[in-house]
C-alpha cells in the first residue's frame, strides 16, 4: 500500500459512508458532497455550492477535505494512515500524538454516529410501522380523486423549472403547512442539464404527471 497522492472517489466515499458531513476544497470553494452518487465516477465528481447548486470537479483539483468540520489534506490524510514523508512508518514505531490526533478525533466522531444512525433507524422503522397502520393508502389522500403515490414513476412537466424533465420514482408524498398542497420526492432516473440518476428532488405534484414511459 503507498500514500495517495490525491483524493480519490474511493478516499472520499469512505467519509460519505458514514453519513459524516462532508466538503471538497476546490477552485477556492467548498463543495458539499450530498451522496455516494457524485462520486460514482472514478474522474470526475459532483458537489453541491451554498447556492443548492451542483458543480463538477476533478478529484486532482481537491486541495483538502472538511469532515464533520475538521480540515483534512493529503499529508494528514497519510500520516493517519501510517505514512510519514512519502513512507510507510514501520510498525514499531508509533505516529506522534499531534500528528494523529486530528483523524482520531474524526475517528471517535465516525464510531459516535454508526451508532446514533441505528438507533435512528431503529426508531424511524417503528414509527413508519405505526404510521402505516394508522393512516389511509396515499392514493385516497384526496377523497377518492387520484393523486401520486410511492412508487410511482412521475415526469417534471414545468418548464419554468430548472429540473423540467426529470423522471423518477416517487419515494414520499408530504402535506404542505396551512392546507396548501402537497410535494413529492421522487428520486431522478435519468439525466440532464441540472440534474443525474440518484439525485432526490422534491416538488409540488402540481408540476408533476404520472409518467407511462
Amino acid at each position: 500500500m503507498e500514500p495517495i497522492k490525491a483524493f480519490t472517489n474511493v478516499v472520499i466515499g469512505q467519509f460519505v459512508l458514514t453519513r459524516i458531513p462532508i466538503k471538497v476544497y476546490v477552485d477556492n470553494r467548498y463543495l458539499t458532497i450530498t451522496s455516494t452518487d457524485d462520486i460514482q465516477d472514478t474522474h470526475i465528481g459532483f458537489g453541491m455550492d451554498e447556492d443548492g447548486q451542483m458543480h463538477r470537479f476533478d478529484y486532482r483539483m481537491v486541495s483538502q477535505l472538511l469532515v464533520g468540520g475538521k480540515p483534512v489534506d493529503l499529508d494528514t490524510y497519510n500520516k493517519s494512515m501510517g505514512f510519514e514523508g512519502g513512507e510507510e512508518v514501520p510498525a514499531e514505531e508509533e505516529p506522534k500524538k499531534e500528528e494523529s490526533v486530528q483523524m482520531t478525533e474524526i475517528s471517535k466522531e465516525v464510531q459516535k454516529i454508526k451508532r446514533d444512525l441505528i438507533k435512528q433507524q431503529e426508531k424511524e422503522l417503528k414509527d413508519k410501522e405505526n404510521a402505516l397502520k394508522k393512516e389511509p393508502v396515499e392514493e385516497e389522500l384526496y377523497q377518492g380523486e387520484y393523486t401520486f403515490g410511492t412508487g410511482d414513476i412521475v415526469k417534471n412537466i414545468n418548464p419554468s423549472c430548472e429540473h423540467f424533465g426529470s423522471i423518477g420514482v416517487v419515494k414520499k408524498i408530504m402535506d404542505l403547512p396551512n392546507g396548501m398542497g402537497k410535494v413529492a420526492v421522487y428520486t431522478v432516473g435519468n439525466s440532464g442539464p441540472t440534474y443525474k440518476p440518484g439525485m432526490s428532488l422534491t416538488k409540488t405534484t402540481d408540476q408533476l404527471e404520472k409518467y407511462n414511459g
